[in-house]
This record gives C-alpha cells, structure tokens and sequence, in this order.
C-alpha cells in the first residue's frame, strides 16, 4: 500500500494507511483510478499560509505543493506532475503557467490525443516554443521539432528533418486569440496566416493544417512504445519486459489511445511491487517534500520550501528546458543531497515537529523512543538496518546521561536526532 500511494501519489497519512491496508489492493487502486467526483479535491486542512500565486514570488509553487499535500486524488496529481515534465515550459507569465497547470488536471487520465491539442492550443506552450505568430511566410520549427523528439515520439525516432520543416510549414497560422486584463486567455486559427500548400509529412501528402500533424505522430508506429516507455518510467524502475510492454501497446492503441487503462495496468504490475524491503527509486524533491508535510500533517506553512526544492534541483513551474528534468539518480548530487538533509531541519523548526526542550518523558526505552518518533512524523518507511541503528543511538544517548538534567538532554536530543534521521537518512529518499 505504501510503494502504491508513493509512487501513484505523495505518499499516505496515517488514516490513509490504516484505510487501504484494510480494504486491500484492489480498492486501492480503484479509488486512485477512479476518485470520488462528488468529494472535494482538496482536504479541508492542514490550511497553507496565505497564498497570491499570481503575483507574489515562489508563491505558484507552494500553491501546487499544497494540492499535493492536501489532495483527495492522489494519481490525478501525480500525472499533472508527469505532464508539467513531459510538456516543460518556462519562460512565460505566471497566470498562463497556471492555466496550463489546470489543463493538465483536466486532461490527467484521459485521451492523450486531446491532451495533446490542449496543449497545441495552450498560450504557455505557444508562447514558450513560438508556435503562436509562426507565420506561412516564415514558420518556426521549434514546436513541430519537440513534438516529435519529447511528445510523441522519441528522439531521431522515426522522423526526419524534411518532416520537422513540413509539419512547420503544416502549423502555420496559430495566432493570439482572447485576452483578458493584458493576459492571453487563448489562441486561435487564422487561415490568412497559414501554409495552404501541399506537404509531405511521414511519407503523407496532403494540405494538413495544426491538427492533422498532431493526428500523425499519434498514428506513427514509434509512438505507442515511446508513450508506454514514459509513463512505465514514471511509475517502475525495474526493467520494462517485452511482453509487458507489447500488451501495453496493445491496451493504449485498443482503447483509442486513452491514458488511465494503461496506468491501471502499470499499478497492478508485480514490478511496481519488487523490493518492498529496498527500495530504489528516489522521490523527486517536490515528492519528497510534499509527501513529508502531508504524512507529518504539517502543510504548507513557510516560503522557505521555494528555495529548499530549489536546492534539491526542482523548481515548479521553472523546468530547466523543455525537456524537462533529469530524473531517478540525478537528484542525487551533491548539493541536492545537502539541502535535503537542510529541508529536514525546516521542518523539525516548524510547530507541531519541534521538541522543544523536556519535551520527552524521560522513561522512555530505546525501542519506544523509535516508536515515538516514527508516530511524530506519520509512520514513514524505514529498514530494518536503519531502526537498529536508531536503537543503537538510543542506547548510546541514554549510556552517556547521569544527572537528571542529562537524562532530559538525553532523551530530548535521541528525539531530535531520530526524527531528522527518519526524514533525511537514505531511507527517506527513496520509494
């Protein structure tokens, strides 16, 4: 339950835990599939700080992050996440950022070809990839070169430059469309704008316009596999097997290239599932972070998580390129590592996880005092070899303390250490 909430998700609070451990995998996945429409998105608390995300400064992230901690619809997220990545933008106002961040909501689960006109469509990307005022006198290949090579099907796979400068000439004519308070609401079509003449376009001629082109790297041989690699990826470190990865074809193609049955069979992998005891796959920062303040009931309550993700190498709504981030063991330079170990000690400054001095009763023995701190911070995973350390740690602090005063310190300091360990210790960093 908690390998299937990590990686379809941000991890479990306690209830969440109790709750599906209870009611077994398959209503597990069923709920992330399949969320309850009528239920709010959001959990009515832990309530974040005060939030402007449209004008205040790192203050888009932190309202993303705080739909992470507080969202009723775990995978829907995790794919809004997925799709930021795979669609990286950057570079554009604020508000269409976030506009496109409810595109991808809207589109989580659902046809990848919609998706994909949504985005066609979307000011962000025109704006980003100069789709928007690519004109039939002189078309601009950035768009139709990363719709190809990062959206639908991989890189030098199956298309030449002859069928990047043709679906160029083929996307001719998106222009500015509404705007609102200076702000683009929307693009639009304008014929006068676009290349009516005949192109050639994965050995298709024919007078295709915007759509027709995104209908074509959809119908290419490459991109079923290249589409059920990606989201393979996201969800499972362990090698994609031949026969998996034909049957997921075949699902995606089968169901008119619709997303959420190739994910419901992704969960139910016995893949996803190996090495319950040693985990492999690093969590992402905002991963990380955001399933640390959702386990610990924290919430978003400080700008200081802006530059802690920063630092741990992933700023939301800033990707370095448009190819997105490095994922997996990238994260784990060595700066990124620092900081995580820093964003431990942001949270353990926060009240509610700060011990404060006597905090700790003073009878406390090795083995309760883990159990103590494992329920501080949501009962997250930890090895076995990390708990015996930690009762080692115990021991040791205890063996030191004569006084009464050093018997407080003692166990107010094996407190302090156990719960920056459990968040910032190897076991922490990966699920």
């Amino acid at each position: 339950m908690r390998r299937v909430l990590w990686r379809a998700g941000f991890g479990a609070t306690a209830h969440e835990a109790r709750k599906w451990s209870h009611r077994g995998r398959g209503a597990t996945l069923a709920w992330l599939l399949s969320p309850n429409g009528r239920k709010a998105p959001l959990e009515p608390g832990p309530k974040p700080m005060a939030l402007d995300p449209a004008n205040e400064y790192g203050h888009d992230m932190l309202w993303w992050m705080d739909r992470m901690v507080r969202t009723t619809r775990p995978l829907e997220e995790k794919m809004v996440l997925l799709w930021h990545d795979h669609f990286a933008t950057r570079d554009v106002d604020t508000p269409l950022m976030l506009r496109q961040n409810a595109l991808f909501r809207r589109r989580a689960l659902g046809s990848f070809p919609a998706l994909l006109s949504d985005v066609m469509e979307d000011p962000a990307m025109g704006s980003f990839l100069n789709l928007i005022g690519s004109y039939k006198d002189e078309p601009n290949e950035n768009f139709a070169r990363e719709l190809m090579e990062l959206f639908t099907l991989g890189e030098g796979n199956g298309y030449t430059e002859t069928d990047v400068r043709e679906a160029a000439r083929a996307l001719t004519g998106i222009v500015k469309g509404r705007e609102v308070g200076g702000v683009l609401m929307s693009t639009k079509f304008d014929p006068e704008s676009h290349d009516s003449g005949s192109k050639r376009i994965f050995g298709h001629r024919g007078h295709w316009r915007p759509h027709d082109v995104l209908r074509l790297c959809v119908a290419h041989h490459a991109h079923p596999e290249f589409l059920v690699r990606k989201l393979w990826a996201f969800f499972v470190d362990e090698p994609l097997p031949k026969s998996t990865r034909v049957r997921l074809q075949r699902v995606y193609t089968g169901s008119g290239h619709r997303l959420k049955p190739v994910v419901r069979e992704i969960l139910d992998h016995p893949l996803l599932y190996a090495h319950l005891d040693a985990p492999t796959m690093v969590k992402a920062p905002v991963v990380a972070i955001a399933g640390m303040l959702r386990a610990t009931r924290l919430g978003v309550k400080t700008d200081d998580w802006v530059w802690v993700t920063a630092g741990m190498g992933q700023r939301l709504f800033s990707p370095p390129s448009v190819a997105g981030w490095d994922w997996g063991p990238a994260w784990m330079s060595s700066n990124g590592m620092r900081t995580r170990f820093v964003a431990a000690n942001v949270a353990l400054s926060q009240p509610g996880l700060k011990v404060e001095d006597e905090d700790t009763p003073l009878d406390l023995s090795p083995r309760e005092h883990l159990d103590r701190a494992l329920a501080a911070l949501g009962h997250p995973w930890a090895s076995e070899r990390t708990k015996k350390g930690m009762i080692s740690l115990a021991k040791g602090y205890q063996s030191m303390a004569g006084q009464k005063w050093q018997k407080q310190t003692a166990a107010d300091m094996t407190q302090r250490a156990m719960r920056h360990l459990l968040l910032s210790a190897p076991d922490a960093q990966v699920h």
